[in-house]
């Protein structure tokens, strides 16, 4: 869990940001409003649990080259008297861990036999806008947004009700805005992990991007980070030196995070600083940026679902007010 430990000792914090959901509906279909689509995905995870069972998927499974990624719903719980859900999705460890026993300091191989690990991660879901909104945990351990994603669009197209899923991620600086006023780059800095390049689409790893992996593939890193400067910001900007080739890669990432956000979720760092078009500098932060809810928790209590949401409900329910005409 991508926590910070506090000044105040047990206390840690603990970010959710905040996304739309949008599914997209076959053609000829009965069900054209995507909070419709998204209300009949839900009821279905509530009957499998019912009857003792799970939608579960392997994100990776195309993917030999990928250690296996499954992933399930554990819980989707409406809110009574709203039109809220409080749902937490499970990712599957089925790596061989090692224990250590309450009262000696050795290691023991854990059991299998006994079930597998499980990391989760909570996010709650207001459908009384549409598009539904989503107020999702930022988890680095465990499952992410693109997780969440990759799931429901699975499960929509096999129950036959979407042909696609997309979740936008809320930013401060909307891409459309740094697209709109970016005339030169003057410097970036980029991290990302190796296997998350695997998740990226084929257009978007061309170039830069595949080098990356290339670099990841020989000398296995656990991260890899590029720093970039094209100029001294401030410096007088002449358009003769325009970064043309820095200008076009950016523009690249971004139209890709804009039309595919999930990209967005593979980065662990992305910062840019350009001059936009009034001749100032200006910054745009993919990761810094994002729309968010803050909490403090004691490290030492056991998080559920309900108590998150008890955390983190009155600055969701602003949010969402804000998008009520």
């Amino acid at each position: 869990m991508p926590l910070n430990a506090s000044a105040s000792g047990n206390l840690q914090e603990v970010k959710f940001h905040l996304h739309k959901i949008t599914f997209i509906p076959y053609v000829n279909s009965t069900k054209q409003n995507t909070n419709d689509i998204l209300f009949d995905v839900i009821t279905f995870l509530n009957r499998e649990q019912l009857n003792g069972k799970a939608y579960a998927i392997n994100r990776n499974k195309n993917k030999p080259e990928l250690e296996k990624r499954e992933l399930f719903v554990y819980s989707a719980a409406r809110v009574a008297q709203s039109k809220k859900f409080k749902c937490s999705i499970a990712l599957i460890n089925d790596k061989s861990l090692m224990v250590k026993p309450a009262d000696a300091f050795t290691l023991v191989p854990y059991d299998k036999a006994k079930g597998s690990i499980t990391i989760l991660t909570h996010f709650y879901i207001d459908y009384s806008v549409s598009p539904a909104i989503i107020c999702a945990q930022f988890n680095n351990e465990g499952p992410r947004v693109s997780d969440i994603e990759f799931y429901f669009r699975s499960l929509a197209v096999e129950l036959g009700l979407a042909k696609g899923c997309q979740i936008t991620t809320y930013l401060h600086a909307p891409i459309d805005d740094t697209l709109g006023h970016l005339r030169n780059v003057l410097n970036f800095e980029i991290k990302l992990r190796p296997q998350s390049i695997a998740q990226m689409d084929d257009d978007i790893k061309s170039g830069l991007i595949s080098d990356f992996a290339n670099i990841g593939n020989r000398l296995k890193p656990s991260f890899i980070r590029i720093e970039a400067m094209f100029q001294t910001p401030g410096a007088k900007i002449k358009s003769e030196h325009l970064n043309k080739e820095a200008n076009s890669f950016i523009k690249m990432l971004l139209k890709k995070f804009k039309e595919k956000p999930f990209h967005i979720d593979q980065f662990d760092e992305f910062e840019l600083k350009f001059v936009n078009d009034e001749g100032e500098n200006d910054v745009f932060n993919l990761i810094k940026g994002k729309r968010e809810i803050v909490v403090q928790v004691d490290r030492t209590t056991h998080m559920t679902t309900t108590k998150y949401y008890n955390l983190i409900q009155a600055e969701f329910d602003q949010f969402i007010e804000s998008f009520r005409s």
